[in-house]
C-alpha cells in the first residue's frame, strides 16, 4: 500500500489538508478533545472580558466562536457558520459517554472586509489596524474560553505584528479587562505569557493550540501585495502551527484574485493550496466599519 507519514501533533481534518501538498498522506492518531467545544459555547458569557472593544466586533466574535462550538456538538443547523464544500474526513465520532457526538473542526475561517462611509476606499494602514482589533479580540475570547490553551498570531508581515501587539497592548491595560481576568484566577500576566504575535517566518519550527493567521487585504491594495501572501510555503508554515484550530482571517480580495496574478506557477500553487484550506474550512462572513472599530 502508499507510504504514509505519522503526524501525532495535528488533528485529522488538519492533517489530512496540510498532506495535499505532500506525495504521501499523513495519518494522525490524535483526536481533539470534546472539552474544546465545551470552552469555545462559553464565549457568549465573556462580555465583561471583551468589553475593551466595540460591540461591532464583540457580537460577532461571541457568535463565531459558538457558532464553532456548536458545529462540534453536533448542532451545525444552529450555527451560523457556512459549512465546507469538501468533507476532507470523517472526523465525526462518538465520545466515551453515550449519545454525545461530537465532530472535530480544526479548519476556521473568517472572511473579513472593512469598509469606510467615505468616499475614499479604505486605506492599507487602515485595514491593517482593523484587522489587528479583529484578531486580538479572537485572542482575548479565546483566553477566556481556553485559559489553558496557548495562542499564537502569525503574521506574513511586520506592520500587522505590529498593529496586534499595540491593540493587545492597549486592552490589555484596560481596567475592566484585568478585573475579569481577576475574576477568573488568571493574572494578566499568565495570560500574556500563553500568546504570542510574530511573523509567519519566526514561528516556524514552534506550535499553539490555537493559531490565527492574518491573510486579508483591503479593496485599496487588492493586487499589489497577492504574491507575497499567496505563497505556499508561507501558508503552510502559518496553518500548520495549529494543535487545536487554526483561525485564519482573509477576505474576498484574496481568495479572488485578478487572472494576471496567477498567471505566476509559483502564486497558482499558493492559490490553489488555500482554496483548498477555504473548502474544508467552518466560514464566518464579518464586515467592519473601520471609523466604528479605530
Amino acid at each position: 500500500g502508499p507510504i504514509s507519514y505519522h503526524v501525532h501533533r495535528l488533528n485529522p481534518d488538519l492533517a489530512e489538508f496540510i498532506s495535499i501538498i505532500y506525495s504521501h498522506p499523513f495519518r494522525t492518531l490524535k483526536v481533539q478533545a470534546r472539552t474544546v467545544a465545551e470552552n469555545l459555547r462559553c464565549a457568549a458569557s465573556k462580555c465583561a472580558e471583551l468589553a475593551a472593544f466595540p460591540k461591532e466586533i464583540v457580537l460577532p466574535i461571541q457568535e463565531f466562536l459558538v457558532g464553532l462550538s456548536r458545529v462540534m456538538l453536533a448542532n451545525e443547523v444552529e450555527s451560523n457558520l457556512a459549512a465546507p464544500t469538501v468533507k476532507s474526513v470523517d472526523v465525526k465520532r462518538r465520545s466515551r459517554k453515550p449519545l454525545l457526538p461530537y465532530q472535530a473542526v480544526s479548519l476556521a475561517l473568517i472572511r473579513f472586509r472593512s469598509w469606510s462611509t467615505h468616499p475614499q476606499s479604505v486605506t492599507y494602514e487602515m485595514h491593517v489596524q482593523t484587522e489587528a482589533v479583529v484578531a486580538a479580540a479572537l485572542v482575548i475570547a479565546l483566553q477566556a474560553c481556553c485559559p489553558n490553551d496557548d495562542i499564537f498570531v502569525a503574521t506574513p508581515h511586520r506592520i500587522q505584528r505590529e498593529a496586534v501587539r499595540r491593540t493587545l497592548t492597549k486592552v490589555m491595560d484596560d481596567d475592566s479587562l484585568l478585573t475579569a481576568f481577576g475574576q477568573m484566577s488568571m493574572s494578566a500576566k499568565q495570560s500574556r505569557r500563553a500568546v504570542t504575535v510574530d511573523t509567519i517566518e519566526r514561528l516556524q519550527g514552534l506550535e499553539a493550540s490555537f493559531v490565527i493567521c492574518l491573510f486579508s487585504l483591503p479593496k485599496s491594495s487588492a493586487t499589489a501585495d497577492l504574491s507575497f501572501l499567496l505563497n505556499r510555503r508561507r501558508l503552510n508554515v502559518a496553518f500548520s502551527r495549529a494543535k487545536t484550530m487554526c483561525i485564519l482571517i482573509s477576505s474576498d480580495e484574496v481568495f479572488c484574485p485578478p487572472p494576471n496574478v496567477l498567471a505566476d506557477e509559483t502564486v497558482a500553487k499558493g492559490y490553489a493550496f488555500l482554496e483548498a484550506y477555504q473548502q474544508r474550512a467552518w466560514s464566518y462572513y464579518l464586515a467592519l466599519q473601520a471609523e466604528k472599530i479605530l
